[in-house]
């Protein structure tokens, strides 16, 4: 073979030309190359208040989510993710803020970064790598001092709003800088607003009551007058539930609806197929089952249990029953990008399961909320512990998902809840929480409505228009002072 004469070049023009072969993986976005442009943008779609099955594509009967079912169908579902809890009503503040920093309830704080990468918090970690960041969403609590670390932040109102800036900052951003984009407004948080289209979707005539509906809990579970449990009268009615699931069902598709508007601006840009997106809700919600409706409480499908789904440039599509916890978004958002995750993030990163190479990432998991409810499961046995009246529960998940069937008296399971117990104990020492399982004198367990004072029922009145959209009947100047006093403290 002839060989050819070789060419000598200048050192500088060689230093050139290998400059550009080196970046050419990169400007052709190839996977796993360095620099931003082989990074995929970064959507999450964060509902307020979203029960686990609150979507048509997770096998919810009634409510309609077209736009979601979307992502969802070609996604990765994590059946069995929760928030780790809350110690006040609005569990949504330290859910998002576990979710912004990667830490657990008792360590996230809502804080700026630190100094340190280590230290980062989501957005400035995102920043840091190259992207573009954006939060869209409400501002009442949520943790002003992360998102303020974004590059643009806003609470501009309802959904069609918050969706709107975000199209803007896309429209304006995509192309130049891989985008990170974290929307979390305020639906189907009650008022569980929707338009007028939406609301007349649903007739709550037409609602199928919850599996395991009751018309009130016969314990206290320590929050049994709290803000979310007066947004309707006691006894729980089916009129009553279902015509707040109405209302709620709307609320999800309206949600839905502007969803939907992101995606195509996205597709508009040309971004879709270089998109990971994330479908989570910052904590679940009970809505008649057990007799409860708000997220105080720890059943699995009450309110630290929520939706989570990635989907997206390289997410398979599949399922998994792997216990996870929002806070682990933030690792596995940072491997899926190809960046290391800040040294004090707790979350563990979910990306072994979604290749398939794990099929979970922890063994057990564990809840809170406030000083008088604990719980532990490893996916099948779930034992809650109700320290302030001396009553623990134990469930089978397997065949009683809904937890309608206490086992912690039944001869056959004795031998299971002292190894929870001790189980739960060990988990509390992990995560820093100081608050005993026992205490010295516990108050009596029973509880009904027969217990509610006048002004607990006027209060109660008052709240269930306020969280329907509607003003409080007036009342009394005297009698305004003492349901003042009496009204639930923080809007959750």
């Amino acid at each position: 073979m002839r060989r050819l004469p070789s060419i000598a070049l200048p050192g500088a023009w060689l230093a050139v030309l290998s400059g550009a072969l080196l970046a050419l993986p990169s400007a052709l976005g190839a996977p796993g190359a360095p620099g931003t442009a082989a990074r995929p943008n970064v959507v999450i779609f964060l509902a307020d208040d979203l029960r686990p099955d609150a979507l048509g594509a997770l096998g919810h009967p009634v409510v309609k989510t077209p736009n979601l079912d979307r992502l969802v169908e070609r996604g990765f579902v994590f059946r069995e993710a929760y928030v780790m809890g809350s110690m006040h009503g609005a569990v949504c503040l330290p859910s998002r803020t576990m979710l912004l920093t990667g830490q657990s309830l008792f360590r996230a704080r809502n804080a700026p970064s630190g100094p340190s990468p280590d230290a980062f918090t989501f957005p400035r970690a995102m920043k840091q790598a190259g992207y573009a960041t954006v939060h869209a969403g409400k501002f009442g609590n949520s943790p002003k001092a992360i998102t303020g670390e974004f590059d643009e932040s806003s609470d501009p109102g309802q959904a069609t709003a918050v969706a709107g800036a975000a199209i803007d900052f896309i429209r304006r951003k995509a192309g130049r800088a891989p985008l990170f984009v974290y929307m979390a407004g305020k639906e189907p948080h009650d008022p569980q607003f929707a338009t007028p289209e939406f609301y007349a979707r649903y007739r709550a005539g037409e609602i199928p009551l919850p599996k395991a509906f009751a018309p009130f809990q016969p314990f206290d579970n320590d929050w049994m007058t709290g803000r979310d449990e007066m947004t309707l009268a006691w006894p729980r009615t089916p009129q009553s539930i279902t015509g707040k699931l109405a209302r709620y069902y709307a609320s999800i598709s309206y949600w839905d609806h502007e969803v939907g508007r992101v995606v195509q601006a996205l597709r508009d840009a040309g971004q879709f197929d270089n998109t990971v997106f994330v479908v989570a809700g910052d904590n679940g919600l009970s809505l008649g089952q057990h007799g409860l409706l708000g997220k105080q409480n720890l059943y699995h499908f009450g309110g630290m249990h929520v939706p989570l789904i990635f989907a997206g440039r390289g997410i398979p599509k599949g399922e998994s029953r792997a216990l996870a916890y929002l806070m682990d978004v933030f690792p596995t958002v940072c491997e899926l990008a190809g960046l290391p995750a800040p040294g004090r993030v707790e979350g563990l990163s979910l990306a072994p399961v979604l290749r398939a190479e794990k099929t979970q990432v922890r063994d057990w998991l564990y809840t809170a909320f406030g000083t008088g409810q604990r719980a532990v499961t490893d996916g099948r046995w779930k034992l809650i512990r109700y320290p302030r009246i001396d009553k623990t529960q134990l469930f089978d998940l397997k065949s009683d998902s809904l937890e309608e069937r206490d086992l912690a008296a039944v001869p056959d399971h004795a031998g299971r809840v002292e190894p929870l117990m001790a189980k739960l104990a060990e988990l509390q020492r992990q995560w820093g929480d100081p608050h005993p399982l026992k205490v010295d004198r516990p108050r009596p367990a029973d509880w009904s409505p027969e217990r509610l004072t006048q002004e607990q029922i006027k209060a109660q009145e008052d709240e269930t228009a306020r969280s329907a959209g509607q003003k409080p009947a007036p009342r009394a100047g005297k009698a305004k002072k003492t349901a003042k006093k009496t009204r639930p403290g923080k809007r959750s």
